[in-house]
Order: structure tokens, then C-alpha cells, then sequence
């Protein structure tokens, strides 16, 4: 089962303030837009929709399934409804576990938040769409062919300003249907700023030397 047709209706106070007046439709996309116009992210909508159009593309290639693929693209960024300020008191409520290292950038549990918000709010049950979501920033260690198609359409899609040569080593390395290739360029480009940065997640490090290994 993937994403169920009968979203969840758990009784908790961020539940209850995130669905508050939304009427679903049980057409997941449709169901998303209006969830996130309802909490004036249109923006976010927007990439999603942009992550989606790449993860479609990408997953026949690497024999990922496209139905998967669109259903964890739809849901990976949705708890952007959350702001950023209320995010920890969200995990906490849902018993989330928060690493010691992401309290210095609060918002990379944004997609832990998105993974709980699928199973709780979209009624999603697909063990592999949920671990997509959870991991779409960051990567991990033992990732799956559908966490990296979600990982690599998600950095693929961001709308920068700027040159940011990355994203056409990212797309020339699929051209070569090199999926882990393409997820290393972006584990590379984000360790080679460590220094700059608020947090290098151990997940993204864990993947990074993972993949590094099984390239030797």
C-alpha cells in the first residue's frame, strides 16, 4: 500500500491547528496544493511540483517505481506549513526524535516533520515512500534507489540565483546513469563547505563516506 485514500485524523493540537478548515479531496496532489496554498506556501508548491516533474524522469531510469517516486516528491517538503519556529514543539509533541547536532539548525528536522505529516495527515503508509521522505536533505547511509531519486530531483530542482555548477554535474551524471554519482556530487559540494556551515547532519556524512567506499 502506498498513500492510503482515508487520511488520518490523529486528535493532537498540531494536527488539529495544520488541518483546521481544509476539506481533502483524497487526490493526494490536489490534497497538497490546498494544504499548502491554506498556509500561504505557494512557493513551496511550486518546487514540489518542480521535484515531482524530476523525479517522474528519473525513476524509470534507475527501475524506480514513477508512482512512488511522484507520491514522496508530493509529500517531501509539506511541513513547510510548519514554521520554523514552531517545528521543535511539533517533533516533540509527535515523540520525534531530535539529534544533539540538529538543534544548532533547527529546520533540518523539516524532513522528519514531512515524514510524520505524510503518515498522519495523507494517510500514507509505504514504508519506502516515508523513508524517501525523511532523508530527502540529507541522504543516508543504506539509502535506497527511491531515497536517492528524491534526494537527487530535490537539489536538482532548487531555484538559485547564480552560477551553481553543481546542479549540471548532478544532471550530466544521470545523463551517464549514474544515480550514486550524482547524489555524490551534492554530498561533496556540502562537505566542502563545512566550514561555513551551520550543521554537516551525520546522516549526510554517513552517506557520503558510504558512497565514497563502494566507488574504490
Amino acid at each position: 500500500m502506498l498513500c492510503g485514500k482515508v487520511w488520518s485524523r490523529m486528535r493532537d493540537s498540531v494536527f488539529s491547528k495544520l488541518t483546521c478548515g481544509i476539506e481533502f479531496t483524497y487526490n493526494l496532489r490536489d490534497d497538497v496544493e490546498a494544504f499548502l496554498i491554506k498556509h500561504g506556501e505557494q512557493e513551496t508548491f511550486e518546487h514540489i511540483m518542480n521535484v515531482v516533474q524530476e523525479a517522474l524522469a528519473i525513476a524509470p531510469l534507475f527501475n524506480v517505481s514513477p508512482d512512488a517516486a511522484r507520491q514522496a516528491a508530493l509529500l517531501h517538503d509539506i511541513s513547510n506549513a510548519i514554521s520554523v519556529s514552531e517545528m521543535k514543539e511539533a517533533a516533540e509533541e509527535w515523540s520525534l526524535p531530535i539529534m544533539e547536532e540538529e538543534h544548532r539548525y533547527i529546520r533540518i528536522i523539516h524532513q522528519k516533520l514531512s515524514m510524520e505529516m505524510a503518515q498522519r495527515i495523507f494517510g500514507c503508509t509505504s514504508p519506502d515512500i516515508l523513508n524517501a521522505i525523511e532523508c530527502h536533505t540529507t541522504l543516508k547511509a543504506g539509502a535506497s534507489q527511491l531515497d536517492k531519486v528524491l534526494f537527487v530531483a530535490d537539489k536538482i530542482s532548487w531555484q538559485l540565483e547564480g552560477n551553481h555548477a553543481y546542479q549540471a554535474d548532478m544532471r550530466n551524471k544521470l545523463d551517464d546513469l549514474d544515480l550514486d554519482g550524482a547524489a555524490l556530487v551534492y554530498l561533496d559540494h556540502v562537505w566542502n563547505q563545512r566550514d561555513k556551515m551551520k550543521l554537516v547532519h551525520p546522516w549526510l556524512i554517513a552517506a557520503r563516506s558510504e558512497l565514497i567506499a563502494q566507488r574504490v
